[in-house]
């Protein structure tokens, strides 16, 4: 698709508002900036379970909708809407407050829900590692991920964050207060029993959305590529970022120890399979606000191998990538295949635990109420 094609597409988008009647008295409006379709579709449908936001977005209107509040919800990318002279509460992802902050009523609560890594670090990581695969390659490829910048942080009176230390520094230079509502789970899965970790402490998994660039793809093709003994399995669409593919057609197609498995369902049986078979998830991303995947493949039952941007507690049961590059990547992968079938069983399963007990529906929908209580006490 064209870059005009794709501003036709953003301009003839319709710009709803869904409102939302309080629970109780009516205490004023709150105006959340997201997304909308999980309002109209719902949240328990095949498109719903491939991202924690369509839960999360809806979890966080209902909390403020059952603290009294009436609630429009807009995309994220809507620039036509204004919030009311009587919305007492602003939350936005990335771009509006900015825009709306200087028709808010004074009193407003602002609130920046930073999905990602502040603005300017995010930019920068992506970048980076460009210049890398230039220098490792000799092609310069083309950002996917870089977004605008934005002031959403300087003018938000509260910054909620969905990562962990990580995605907190990023923002910590704007002195606000800072709220850590931990990501959710689009999917769960029970343990798998009789699992062979003998062989599966040598298989990994590579599992990502567009970007590929910015979530390490590159890194893990290269560092596979040179170790035939050890497997990696890549669920993504690295074929519809053109330039990324032309370039790593061979790993991803000719090599015998790399499988692209394309786009995976996983409430689906063969992701349920891959989660039998692999030991880990690896995930050398260069920023996140909390990397989703990484966290549906350890409620899998998968190890985490990530890089400290990845913004996952890895605890004493992942295995951190102590660089963006090539070697890093390599040193995890075999770090992690030269552990012992029982240790690598252990860590699974502490891995398992930990995201159970920390990352689920349930327990952010208790965060978030938590949050949205706290920041309209005193309105």
């Amino acid at each position: 698709m064209s870059l005009t094609q794709k501003i036709r597409k953003v301009l003839k988008k319709p710009r709803r508002v869904i409102t939302l009647k309080p629970e109780g008295r009516n205490r004023g409006v709150v105006a959340l900036s997201y997304i909308t379709w999980p309002f109209v579709d719902g949240i328990d449908i095949p498109k719903a379970m491939g991202h924690t936001n369509p839960f999360e977005c809806v979890t966080m209107a209902e909390s403020f909708r059952k603290e009294g509040f009436e609630v429009q919800v807009v995309d994220h990318d809507n620039l036509d809407y204004e919030p009311p002279t009587n919305c007492r509460v602003a939350v936005d992802i990335h771009s509006n407050l900015e825009r709306w902050h200087p028709h808010l009523p004074k009193d407003c609560v602002r609130v920046l829900h930073a999905t990602g890594s502040h603005w300017l670090g995010w930019n920068h990581a992506e970048l980076t590692r460009l210049c890398a695969i230039r220098d490792r390659k000799g092609i310069a490829l083309v950002p996917r991920r870089n977004v605008p910048p934005s002031r959403g942080s300087e003018v938000a009176n509260q910054i909620s964050i969905l990562g962990n230390q990580y995605t907190i520094d990023s923002f910590k230079f704007a002195g606000k207060p800072i709220t850590r509502v931990p990501l959710s789970s689009a999917v769960e899965h029970p343990w798998l029993e009789g699992r062979d970790f003998e062989q599966s402490r040598r298989k990994f998994l590579w599992l990502g959305s567009y970007g590929m660039v910015h979530k390490g793809l590159d890194l893990a093709l290269d560092a596979f590529a040179d170790m035939p003994d050890l497997e990696l399995t890549v669920c993504g669409r690295p074929e519809k970022e053109d330039d990324f593919y032309r370039l790593y057609h061979r790993e991803l197609r000719e090599l015998p120890n790399i499988r692209h498995a394309g786009w995976m369902d996983m409430t689906s049986p063969a992701f349920v399979e891959i989660a039998r078979t692999h030991g880990a998830i690896i995930y050398p991303s260069s920023a996140e606000g909390g990397a989703g995947s990484v966290l549906h493949a350890m409620h899998a039952g998968m190890v985490p191998i990530t890089t400290w941007e990845s913004s996952v507690d890895l605890g004493d049961f992942g295995v951190p990538i102590a660089r963006g590059d090539v070697d890093s990547v390599k040193a995890a992968a075999r770090a992690f295949a030269s552990l012992p079938a029982a240790e690598v069983a252990h860590r699974a399963r502490a891995s398992y635990d930990h995201v159970r007990s920390a990352h689920t529906r349930p327990l952010f929908a208790t965060n978030y109420r938590a949050f949205a209580k706290k920041i309209t006490a005193a309105l």
